[in-house]
């Protein structure tokens, strides 16, 4: 493969909005050096710069982007001895979406490299080559010599042609006298032959009648022929047809009698099974009546835990006996996780309907067993002695978490505005699932809770809510700073949220969740709501009750996305395309300003850089309250990429 190497220059911070243009090109040398002049028309808003040398074309290309040549485009011819350069073709490409001037110079065993010096002499552009010993020219000159040279030989190209177009006349009036004496015979050869073809073809026309009358009477006889071996046919489908209806009607008359024989069975396997269960049902209450309240959970089982919400969902197993990671295995080829502790020879099954992580649990004879969706491979740890699984989830789309924890004393629902377990007891629970629902809870349980509604402050001066999710639809409502709203469902970029009896849709950009809120928003949400007089005299802001869960912490909402603080280290093998993702915060009270990323086809996937963090083919070269500046390399092109924060409202600053 071809190896190509560029450099890459910026002559100047901004490309001008009219393009450059070369006026000349000059070789010269002295006794130390030899260079290349480019002479542009003016100092001011010169273009950016590149070259390119090809070692086995033995070229040296050169590029400017923007930029127009005033001798024009085409190839020019220098000196095909010299040691430098032979000649010269000029014309305009594309490079990287911009409009580059390319000089593309077949040269000698002199200029054999693209990593050559430049220089800027007020509008000359150098390029400092390596050697002392060169002829020198001016492209300017040569191009006027060669044209001059040129313009004698299309002149004397032109009284050549010129005496030859008459010969060429001459030529053809004798050519076309023959012609037409030689068209005049053969259009008197032509109908000669015409007379005869017309007696030849009212012979072979009286053949084909005959020959036609001769096949209608044969087709006649055929088709005769075949009304007969129709009939036939038919007369023998009927036949065959009439003894499979026959068949098909024993065979119904079979089935319908089977169909019987299988639903008295049924019904007789319903009958005893409803019996056991109410014999079951029996034997619990009597159990509940004699001994108290059965446990909620399998046997040697402390707790079930499950949190599902906010593009997350984890499993927490808490067992009599401490969990140890190493004695885990699985998931095997069935999906199902061994976790090799002591337990209960029987076991029944214990159903999870809260989640979509794990199915069932139960005692196996080689330990606990936990059933995943086939397919699920979820990240394993054990925190304190208890297992606990967690994996990405999508089925929620609104905000907020679906949490239960069963016990053996009951199932409990936590409120985490709440200090203190709110429970309630295992027959109290089951008192409010629907009818005959008993019978299946005695063996296994079912579990699953609403998620809790979580409230939106408008953090803007006044925004509008809009009657569907753009900025287009109509208005609705104005709503101002410290207004809250109920949160009811995400539908891209707008919140659909409920104000009052009116629901719209407000741009998410515009509104927070109290959790969310900047120090500076939180002081002056208080000063609001204490104008409102919402806050009674000695009322603390609940905003206020948590500040000092999170003193001294830095906290943040993933929304399910992967943790942008971990490390990217080993998250991406030849580090981040930063042509694929998008800034979306920078973290800039502090002493190591921070950038965060998200990927722009997945947003689940965030990453976190510093200033000097290596990326693909580069490092972050700067980071500041607005923007972050990346030093790119590639195929040895040197260039800089600036990317900013977006506006309010998604776009870019």
């Amino acid at each position: 493969m071809m190896k190509k190497l560029f450099v890459l220059l910026f002559l100047s911070l901004a490309v001008a909005s009219s393009a450059a243009q070369i006026k000349d090109v000059r070789f010269v040398c002295d006794a130390k050096k030899c260079e290349m002049a480019f002479q542009f028309a003016s100092d001011e808003d010169l273009p950016t710069f590149f070259q390119k040398y090809d070692a086995s074309a033995k070229k040296l290309t050169v590029g400017f982007s923007s930029t127009d040549f005033a001798l024009g485009d085409g190839t020019y011819d220098i000196d095909a001895a010299s040691e430098w350069v032979k000649s010269m073709r000029v014309f305009k490409d594309k490079y990287r979406g911009m409009d580059f001037l390319k000089i593309e110079m077949q040269v000698g065993p002199s200029l054999n490299t693209d990593k050559n010096e430049i220089a800027l002499d007020k509008s000359n552009f150098l390029l400092k080559l390596k050697g002392n010993k060169g002829k020198a020219w001016t492209l300017s000159k040569v191009f006027a010599e060669r044209k001059k040279a040129a313009d004698k030989k299309a002149l004397e190209e032109k009284k050549a042609a010129e005496k030859q177009a008459l010969e060429d006349k001459k030529a053809a009036a004798k050519a076309a006298a023959e012609e037409k004496k030689r068209l005049a015979e053969e259009k008197k050869a032509a109908e000669k032959q015409a007379l005869e073809d017309k007696k030849a073809a009212a012979k072979a026309a009286a053949e084909e009648k005959k020959r036609l009358a001769e096949e209608k009477k044969a087709a006649e006889k055929q088709a005769l022929e075949d009304k007969k071996a129709a009939a036939k046919a038919a007369a023998e489908e009927k036949k065959r047809l009439a003894e499979e209806k026959k068949a098909a009607e024993k065979a119904a008359l079979e089935e319908k009698k089977r169909l019987a024989e299988e639903k008295k069975a049924a019904e007789k396997a319903a009958k005893e099974e409803e019996k056991r269960l109410a014999e079951e049902q029996k034997n619990m209450e009597k159990a509940i009546k004699e001994g108290g309240a059965i446990s909620a959970l399998l046997p040697g089982v402390k707790e079930f835990t499950v949190l599902m919400g906010s593009g997350m969902e984890q499993f927490r197993l808490v067992t009599d006996d401490p969990i140890d990671i190493k004695y885990v295995s699985g998931p095997d080829k069935a999906s199902i996780i061994t976790v090799p502790i002591a337990g209960p020879q029987k076991s029944p099954v214990f159903k999870i309907g809260g989640g979509s992580l794990v199915k069932t649990v139960t005692w196996g004879a080689n330990g606990l067993k936990l059933q995943l969706p086939v397919g699920l491979r979820p990240v394993i740890l054990v925190q304190d002695g208890a297992l606990v699984l967690q994996t990405s989830e999508n089925a929620i789309k609104k905000d907020g978490f679906i949490f239960w924890s069963a016990r053996p004393e009951g199932i409990f629902v936590r409120d985490w505005m709440k200090a203190a377990d709110v429970g309630q007891s295992f027959d109290s629970f089951v008192g409010k699932l629907e009818k005959d629902s008993k019978k299946i809870v005695s063996g296994a349980q079912t579990f699953h809770l609403k998620p809790m509604v979580r409230e939106l402050i408008v953090v803007e001066d006044e925004i509008e809510m809009f009657a569907g999710p753009n900025d287009n639809s109509q208005v609705i409502n104005r709503l101002v700073f410290g207004e809250r709203l109920v949160s009811l469902d995400l539908v891209g970029l707008y919140y659909k949220v409920q104000s009052g009896a009116r629901v719209g849709f407000v741009n998410r950009r515009s509104v927070s969740y109290r959790d969310e809120l900047s120090a500076v928003q939180q002081e002056r949400l208080k000063q609001v709501d204490k104008e409102k007089g919402e806050l009674t005299e000695g009322a603390v802001a609940i905003s206020s009750q948590l500040d000092g869960m999170y003193e001294d912490r830095v906290t943040y909402s993933s929304y399910g996305r992967r943790d942008p603080f971990v490390d990217v280290k080993g998250l991406v093998e030849e580090g981040i395309n930063i042509d694929q993702v998008e800034l979306v915060g920078i973290i800039w009270e502090s002493d190591v300003p921070m950038a965060i990323l998200v990927e722009s086809k997945n947003p689940a996937i965030s990453y976190t850089l510093k200033e000097g963090d290596k990326i693909l083919n580069g490092k972050v070269l700067k980071i500041t309250e607005t923007d972050v500046l990346f030093l790119i390399q590639e195929f040895g092109v040197s260039r800089r990429y600036s990317m900013g924060l977006p506006d309010k409202y998604g776009g870019k600053k």
